[in-house]
């Protein structure tokens, strides 16, 4: 009978300091084990054996609880989750210089709202679509733009500090009547500073391609000429943006 009872003992000992973690990846892989730390960067998972295995914070999907003795085939239930949504809206603003063959350089401010997914099959990477505005200034003329583009944005890391490549097409619809709008292309390169795990400052430079038709007015022997001539905004300069 005392046998039985220090084996029940044992038992019931054994079932309170068996409680694990399970770590579930964004791709679906689960490691069982013992967590010994976790922050925003970083978390460090021992397993039975004694081997430690470290992920990003990033690539953490999910944290479940399980006990081994409650149930032959083990239950687990969700304790804690990244918080990290799926997906993304980014407001953002810029500013550069801009090139038109014929009225020379100008100047460019603009603005879009962009919303997607920042999460492709277990990656980081975000697409969506975005819908913004275009002023290009020039001395005796403006021009203004609503593009509609599908955007895809690559981080190069997952740390806290990322750095970005970006590329954007669609069709910028013009606003001035003489004008009519076209095809626009845009690559961006730049740094990501993520305040929390939904949140995001990012701050980078680009390059935009425009093209569009408009009327050019032409005095030849006193006379005037209107014409319709494509024509290419090319467009350099920065942007910042928040994402939510």
């Amino acid at each position: 009978n005392r046998i039985r009872y220090i084996l029940l003992i044992v038992i019931l000992l054994y079932s309170v300091t068996s409680m694990a973690e399970i770590v579930v990846l964004n791709s679906g892989q689960k490691i069982q084990g013992d967590i010994i730390l976790q922050n925003e960067e970083v978390l460090i998972i021992k397993k039975k054996d004694g081997t430690r295995y470290q992920y990003p914070r990033s690539e953490v999907k999910a944290i479940l609880e399980e006990s081994s003795v409650t149930t032959a085939t083990s239950q687990a239930t969700p304790t804690e989750h990244t918080g990290n949504k799926s997906v993304a809206l980014r407001l953002q603003v810029n500013g550069g210089a801009t090139y038109l063959p014929q009225k020379g350089w100008g100047g460019q401010i603009g603005a879009d709202l962009l919303i997607g997914t920042k999460e492709i099959a277990g990656t980081p990477i975000l697409v969506g679509g975005s819908f913004g505005y275009r002023a290009k200034l020039f001395n005796q003329s403006h021009y203004s733009f609503i593009p509609l583009q599908a955007v895809v944005s690559m981080p190069l890391t997952k740390s806290k500090h990322v750095p970005l490549l970006g590329l954007s097409m669609g069709y910028g619809f013009s606003t001035n009547k003489a004008t009519k709008g076209g095809i626009c292309l845009s690559a961006t390169t730049g740094w990501s500073y993520r305040i929390n795990n939904n949140t995001s400052f990012v701050l980078s430079a680009f390059a935009e391609w425009q093209q569009a038709q408009t009327e050019i007015t032409e005095i030849i022997n006193d006379q005037h000429y209107t014409n319709n001539i494509g024509c290419n905004f090319i467009t350099i300069g920065s942007m910042i943006a928040i994402q939510f």
